[in-house]
């Protein structure tokens, strides 16, 4: 647990160094009721914020949407960034909250690309 949080305090000082995240590389927590890849809180994520995106560097470039991350017991916002896709042919999937299935607590699946 204590590694993990670690990661949490060093993401955030990378957060605010750098201003984006790839989303694939969050912080994750271990959760008894869940996978070892998702992040569990009880308070629900606030909503989105409204992001202006800008014109794509070039074609092979997908814009990852921000999002909210929880780090230290508060709402930090990822704001959105362009990243270039991996390979020809996939998709960026989001990350998202979802609302546990015992509903304590949200779940965060961290986004992908398909």
């Amino acid at each position: 647990m204590r590694k993990h949080l670690l990661c949490a305090v060093l993401l955030t000082g990378t957060l605010l160094e750098t201003g984006c995240i790839n989303s694939h590389h969050a912080a994750r927590r271990e959760a008894a009721v869940v996978p070892a890849d998702h992040i569990v809180v009880m308070e629900a994520p606030p909503e989105p914020k409204r992001e202006v995106v800008g014109v794509a560097p070039d074609e092979s470039h997908v814009w990852v949407a921000g999002y909210w991350m929880r780090v230290d017991d508060r709402w930090v916002w990822v704001p959105g960034h362009w990243e270039a896709r991996p390979r020809v042919g996939v998709a960026w999937v989001p990350g998202h909250w979802d609302r546990a299935a015992n509903n304590r607590g949200w779940v965060w699946t961290p986004g992908h690309w398909e």
